[in-house]
């Protein structure tokens, strides 16, 4: 099965499950509805598709962090993640309230802020480092960030922002290029 396929079928089958999850929520969890479960579905299955530099972990077996900053929507649908393998690395989901606690404990950061200059304190705090940076397409962070998703007419799509990831050290394969449906140069 072709890349291209198996990412469709895996968002399709993404969808279903997060309507499912998002029918049975317990009170005693946060609500996640479908979309959030469905785009951290996909933030999972998209950092299959980039390669971190070894300088980005502290030792071999050390994990992958997800951190999210200002979404506890979006934290709640990650959490479901933990414990599971990218490249041979157990993900780790924390919640982060500061921009330094970016720089030093998370390779995939999703972003939400409508603030443009607390966007670019949390922005300048990971200037050049490996860390893959999500958000909505509709934010204030999208712009500025590496992946921008967003959902039309029951499919996850998503940008991708080569300018913003110039400088990371971070590897985005062409496969993954191939499935963007923007792969952009030249930002704001």
């Amino acid at each position: 099965m072709t890349p291209m396929r198996e990412f469709s079928r895996f968002v399709r089958l993404a969808l279903c499950s997060a309507a499912l999850c998002a029918g049975v929520a317990s009170a005693s969890t946060p609500a996640v509805d479908a979309e959030v479960a469905v785009k951290a579905a996909v933030m999972h299955k998209i950092a299959k598709f980039v390669v971190w530099p070894e300088s980005a972990f502290d030792s071999g077996n050390s994990p992958i962090v997800f951190c999210v900053a200002g979404d506890n929507r979006m934290y709640a649908a990650l959490s479901s993640l933990d414990g599971s393998p990218v490249h041979g690395r157990t993900v780790i989901v924390r919640r982060i309230a500061e921009p330094a606690e970016a720089a030093q404990a998370c390779q995939v950061l999703y972003l939400t802020t409508d603030d443009p200059d607390r966007t670019q304190i949390w922005l300048q705090e990971i200037v050049d480092r490996p860390v893959l940076t999500f958000a909505d397409a509709e934010s204030h962070c999208g712009e500025y960030c590496i992946v921008t998703m967003t959902i039309r007419r029951n499919k996850v799509r998503f940008a991708i922002n080569l300018d913003a990831n110039e400088n990371t050290g971070l590897s985005i394969s062409a496969q993954l290029l191939q499935l963007a449906a923007t792969v952009a140069r030249g930002g704001p």
